[in-house]
């Protein structure tokens, strides 16, 4: 085999490396874009409930959590196979659950003030997608920066439409977003 001909099979390898990267990232895309429609579902309905039955607010959160993750690990589940369950970096899962302990320690710190503590999980979660998006792409980051600064404003700037404008703009957010990176191309 003279040079030509092995730069330009390496150059193929490459290419083909390139591509299966690629087609990874956007299946990891496809996947996870359901996931995040599911959660924009459950915190639409959960924000609408909570904004007519302000009363009810933590029964009406706790099962919306309870139905979306359910829904999470029955969707994981079922697109389980031998190559994505491989390719999980464990460390993802360590810094997901070093999040949850820090958001479960600053809610009893803060006390039971519900809007505060709302919008303190929802700026960890989105936290959490800005930090995933460093591994698996720039969507993710963007997705939790639009949503986390749209959960802010509502905080700050809403009052009494805290729950209604969240609804849209996380629930929303999230739905939407969901759909972007589930048809990245």
């Amino acid at each position: 085999m003279d040079i030509m001909d092995q730069q330009l099979a390496q150059a193929m390898l490459a290419e083909v490396e390139q591509t299966q990267q690629r087609s990874g990232r956007f299946l990891g895309y496809w996947r996870q874009g359901r996931i995040i429609q599911i959660w924009g579902l459950v915190w639409m309905a959960a924000h609408l409930a909570t904004f007519f039955l302000p009363a009810r607010s933590g029964s009406i959160w706790l099962v919306c959590d309870a139905v979306g993750f359910a829904a999470t690990i029955w969707l994981r589940l079922r697109s389980r196979d031998a190559a994505s369950s491989k390719h999980t970096d464990r460390r993802l899962l360590c810094a997901a659950l070093i999040l949850l302990l820090f958001g479960m320690l600053a809610s009893l710190l803060i006390g039971p003030h519900g809007r505060a503590i709302e919008v303190l999980w929802t700026c960890m979660a989105m936290t959490g997608y800005m930090l995933y998006g460093l591994w698996a792409g720039l969507r993710w980051t963007v997705l939790g920066a639009a949503v986390m600064a749209a959960s802010l404003a509502a905080y700050f700037c809403l009052g009494p439409w805290y729950d209604l404008a969240m609804a849209a703009a996380a629930g929303g957010g999230l739905l939407l977003g969901g759909t972007w990176i589930r048809n990245a191309r």
